[in-house]
């Protein structure tokens, strides 16, 4: 999967993290305020967020072309471009595991500065990109399951071997992986700005999640995830 996080002949799976093992997780990393395990892992596709932002369509077109043999060559070119609010997978790549750690609300700033950052002019419109303030919190990533840790990696099968690994590493850290998920926060954006990532992750989504039915071509908007209330 190097290269290319989704093969072509890849399908949207759906899986829950099992109880035994969650439970190994909260032993190891403990519960929050609300009596919520600090620690969980998702899968990629069982984390949908809406992202606000400006869609681009593309679509490709034959150009008149006189200095080819062909007398024409391809083109890309700006089919629609519309600004809304759609969903996406949170994380990348959809058919992985993603352990996640709980951020306390306090580290989203106040209701007034959240909503204030989220504003962002496109398209000459002032657009709300924050969504709800996260007022319990919310779980960010500190890395996928991935053979290097980083999107682009092959995704590791949950192992007893692999999640103890995962839950020694939780008991040893002094610190609450604040730099890890910074780096993977990075990475994840980058991931969303690779277009051809992102046209293969669009056409996985186009049949089984709206309203990305019909869409050929999709660039995601570089615009702020909106976390869900």
């Amino acid at each position: 999967m190097k290269g290319n996080p989704l093969r072509p002949e890849e399908r949207i799976e759906h899986h829950a993290c099992p109880e035994f093992i969650q439970a190994r997780l909260t032993a190891a990393g403990g519960i929050n305020r609300f009596g919520e395990p600090r620690f969980r892992l998702v899968w990629g596709y069982d984390r949908i967020v809406p992202i606000t932002g400006q869609w681009e369509e593309w679509e490709e077109s034959q150009i008149f072309d006189p200095f080819s043999k062909a007398g024409s060559r391809k083109q890309i070119r700006l089919k629609s471009s519309v600004i809304e609010t759609r969903k996406v997978p949170k994380y990348l790549p959809g058919n992985c595991w993603h352990l996640e750690c709980w951020r306390p609300p306090e580290e989203y700033g106040t209701p007034e500065s959240w909503r204030k950052a989220g504003e962002e002019v496109i398209g000459g419109v002032t657009v709300d990109t924050a969504g709800e303030f996260p007022s319990m919190g919310d779980w960010e990533l500190v890395m996928p399951l991935t053979v290097d840790g980083t999107y682009r990696g092959e995704p590791i099968p949950l192992s007893p071997g692999y999640v103890t690994m995962v839950v020694d590493l939780i008991r040893r850290s002094k610190e609450d992986y604040t730099m890890s998920q910074r780096k993977a926060a990075i990475e994840q954006e980058a991931a969303r700005k690779d277009m051809e990532f992102t046209r293969v992750t669009v056409d996985r989504l186009k049949d089984g999640l709206r309203p990305f039915a019909g869409e050929k071509f999709v660039t995601v908007p570089g615009s702020r995830l909106v976390l869900p209330a």
